[in-house]
């Protein structure tokens, strides 16, 4: 088997652009093509952000997903990457505007030091979720409060539960994530004028047409 020249890789867990939109509106017009196009720009910007990390990049989206629940479909994809070789993971997700390749450095560095690391998320949640081998257990990770303003929380009490010994927990940088058409509006504000994410949903925004109510 070939030697790993990496021990750690990224995980990018999402849904599809065409199933982002069944959860998320990121339009004030309601149009599914225009959601679909800003769900789009935001995975693919996502994944260029990872594979400039120059850490090996494991997509799973939901069609590669397996499990009944949300907290079973992360933990089967956390396996799965540890199944590769891999003895540390950092999972992503496709909703932070301002993740950054230096965040995804930052997070393995912190990762070689702590056996979680986590990139907290201004509604309670996380951006990012950094895992050392040692340090995951399939079935008590897919149990926590996914989802909900209690993850931050329910992953610092994960972490003291299953590393009782160094008790160790690194926290990164606060960043908000984008769940609605309101939260893209403010984060684009946060990214710079010139930035290829930034001119990309402008543009889509600002071709959008007049409202048409196609979701329900």
């Amino acid at each position: 088997m070939d030697t790993l020249l990496h021990d750690t890789a990224v995980l990018l867990f999402a849904y599809t652009a065409e199933e982002e939109v069944g959860y998320k509106n990121f339009s004030e017009s309601y149009q599914v093509e225009v959601n679909s196009q800003i769900a789009e720009a935001l995975l693919q910007n996502t994944l260029c952000v990872a594979k400039s990390s120059g850490l090996p990049v494991m997509p799973i989206l939901s069609e590669r997903q397996i499990g009944a629940n949300f907290g079973e479909r992360l933990a089967n994809a956390f396996q799965e990457v540890f199944a590769a070789g891999y003895q540390r993971v950092i999972c992503i997700g496709s909703d932070c505007l301002t993740l950054s390749p230096t965040d995804l450095m930052l997070a393995q560095e912190a990762l070689s030091k702590s056996p979680v690391v986590v990139g907290p998320a201004t509604d309670g949640g996380a951006y990012l979720i950094g895992l050392h081998i040692d340090c995951f257990d399939l079935g008590a990770f897919s149990m926590l409060n996914w989802q909900t303003a209690e993850l931050l929380n329910e992953l610092v009490l994960y972490s003291y539960r299953m590393q009782a010994s160094m008790g160790r927990l690194t926290l990164l940088e606060e960043k908000a994530d984008v769940d609605s058409s309101a939260d893209l509006r403010q984060q684009l504000e946060a990214l710079p004028v010139y930035h290829t994410l930034s001119r990309q949903l402008t543009t889509i925004l600002c071709n959008q047409e007049s409202p048409v109510y196609t979701l329900s």
